[in-house]
């Protein structure tokens, strides 16, 4: 198939981004007649209807939801590759808009941020600071770090390091309440997280099998750090990452509930938008952050490989 007319494809998308012919129209500087003109045409090329039209009001078919999503993501990195020929002799520069995870984000990624911006220091950031499930397409940011693979298409990936997690609690707790097998978690002695709803199952290997706990927990939290802090109050039991709860372990404030109950490692990995693969600024961040952050592969890591 012939490539479609970028003019048409552009007319479409401001249909779609006004909410109407006549608005789009506006924008454009021509006709409304000239407006349908393209999009009808752009229709015939694709072979699809892309809009269905009332008196009232725009709406996208099916087809026309994939073919604005595509091509959006296109015209991007169309733009932005042309506006960056004339800005490869500067080396990174210009913004980056990230998404983070909150306790990984404040205890890695932020300091690692600070020497990044002394190496660049023409990068601006708008930084996503949180724990919520971040579109990185569809809310147009440049790059993520996230403690599990992304999934959704048009999205490159990459692997480079592993977060180690523990069940555990205070001696003191501990003291009070045993635990020998994962059935001694289930009731009122568990913290959880709350991101969109609470985590309150947990996977966790026992013995080297692996088993999905349904908790009744005694509190949930919004926040890695809460749970943290809960947990060092002597709350209850919590699963925390080593990047929070190392020092706590050297310290003898936290132990671990058993030897043999376990959890899998997380994947720290670097995403980014295919189409901004190139950009400057994003390479830059992506080397300096894998050389950063990078870890080894531990043992336990089961089936999950770098890409």
């Amino acid at each position: 198939m012939n490539a479609p007319n970028l003019e048409n494809v552009a007319t479409f998308l401001k249909v779609i981004e006004t909410g109407g012919f006549g608005a789009a129209a506006r924008e454009l500087g021509v006709t409304q007649s000239t407006v349908s003109r393209r999009v009808s045409e752009l229709e015939r090329h694709l072979g699809s209807k892309l809009l269905e039209r009332t008196t009232r009001r725009v709406m996208l078919t099916e087809p026309g939801v994939r073919y604005s999503e595509a091509a959006q993501g296109f015209l991007l990195g169309l733009a932005e590759a042309g506006a960056n020929l004339s800005d490869e002799s500067l080396g990174a520069k210009g913004p980056l808009r990230i998404s983070v995870p909150l306790g990984y984000g404040r205890k890695r990624v932020l300091p690692a941020l600070v020497s990044f911006s002394e190496c660049n220091p023409l990068v601006r950031f708008d930084i996503d600071l949180s724990d919520r499930y971040v579109d990185i397409l569809k809310e147009n940011y440049d790059f993520s770090v996230r403690l599990a693979e992304p999934q959704e298409s048009g999205i490159a990936a990459k692997v480079i390091g592993w977060v180690q997690n523990y069940v555990c609690a205070t001696p003191e707790f501990l003291r009070d309440n045993a635990v020998e097998t994962p059935d001694d978690l289930k009731i009122d002695k568990c913290l959880v997280q709350r991101t969109y709803a609470p985590h309150s199952t947990w996977t966790i290997t026992c013995d080297g099998v692996l088993k999905h706990l349904q908790l009744q927990p005694k509190m949930v939290l919004n926040g890695i750090y809460a749970i943290h802090e809960m947990t060092l109050a002597g709350m209850g039991v919590a699963i925390l990452p080593d990047f929070l709860a190392d020092g706590d372990f050297s310290a003898g404030r936290l132990a671990q509930v058993s030897e043999s109950i376990t959890v899998p490692p997380r994947p720290i990995c670097l995403a980014w938008p295919r189409h901004k693969t190139n950009l400057p600024r994003v390479q830059a961040l992506r080397v300096f952050l894998e050389e950063r952050l990078g870890d080894s592969r531990p043992a336990s890591a089961g089936a999950l490989t770098n890409r």
